[in-house]
């Protein structure tokens, strides 16, 4: 069975594909700035200073590379905005560079991206060939991916990941959206309408594996559900769910750049992927339906 390395597997997707791949059967090492719990075998590596433990390494034969500081945790201040951008294409850098410099046997890394990518798109239909933004996120997706891409000059296969909203009951988006609900507050990001595109996060976990599994696979790849949805839509469906009889509050742009900055304009963008070319690599969606992927999420 394959030996994988990832890269950023404290974070919420890190620890969900760790648990996924070892039921699957396969050989899991993490790759972190901090010691491990013992249970998966970690290596260290310093990004600040450049420093990566080589024996990571041996006898791996894929990386899945999640690295980077979550892009809600702060306000987006210029510092942390640097912050974002550093973290994604300086550990890139770091390790293409150091699987230049060693001998290994390592033929694919599949990395994160993001439809940060694409921006606001009014009703476009996006695809991998549409042209990226040119907002602060989109030029940092850029770079990340083309980092990345550097690692096929010593025929390492490459695959970028463009994720859209990742759902999980353990963290991230969804746990923040309910939030309001509990107080019968349903916010709307107006006008609400607004696209999002969205993928359970055991899809996502599943795709990482089908991209190092199937060889035919280089490039980017939207990784998002098949059927994306509005926000309005999407709040309806969880106040459903959990029984809430919620009243709407319209919440505008300018509001939410005072408390979160930048940050803000993506709860507002219009994002509509396409999943098409991930599903004809033959990758199946387990959650297509946004009902589906919630009810499970809710029941677990």
């Amino acid at each position: 069975m394959k030996t994988v390395l990832i890269t950023g597997a404290s974070g919420l997707i890190g620890k969900r594909l760790t648990e996924i791949l070892l039921e699957k059967g396969f050989i899991v090492r993490h790759l972190s700035r901090k010691n491990g719990d013992g249970i998966i075998p970690t290596f260290i590596w310093n990004i600040e200073n450049m420093v990566i433990d080589v024996k990571a390494f041996e006898n791996v034969d894929a990386i899945i590379h999640l690295a980077g500081i979550n892009v809600g945790d702060k306000r987006w201040t210029a510092s942390y905005k640097n912050e974002i951008l550093n973290s994604r294409i300086i550990s890139s850098d770091l390790l293409v560079k150091s699987l230049k410099e060693t001998s290994n046997l390592i033929k694919t890394i599949v990395s994160a991206s993001a439809i940060g990518y694409y921006g606001n798109r009014s009703n476009e239909i996006l695809n991998e060939n549409t042209k990226p933004a040119k907002d602060f996120f989109g030029k940092t997706c850029i770079a990340w991916e083309e980092t990345v891409r550097k690692a096929e000059e010593i025929n390492i296969r490459t695959v970028q990941l463009r994720t859209g909203i990742v759902l999980s009951k353990n963290g991230g988006a969804l746990t923040e959206l309910i939030k309001p609900l509990q107080f019968f507050i349903k916010p709307i990001f107006y006008p609400g309408t607004q696209i999002y595109s969205w993928i359970h996060i055991d899809d996502l976990c599943n795709a990482y594996i089908h991209a190092i599994e199937n060889e035919n696979m280089n490039g980017a790849y939207n990784a998002v559900a098949p059927n994306t949805i509005s926000y309005s839509v999407i709040m309806n469906e969880i106040a459903l769910i959990k029984k809430r009889k919620v009243f709407p509050f319209q919440v505008f742009n300018w509001m939410l750049r005072i408390i979160i900055g930048e940050f803000a304009d993506s709860l507002y963008q219009n994002i509509n992927c396409s999943s098409k070319r991930l599903e004809a690599t033959g990758f199946q969606f387990q959650f297509p339906e946004i009902k589906m992927a919630l009810e499970n999420l809710f029941r677990k």
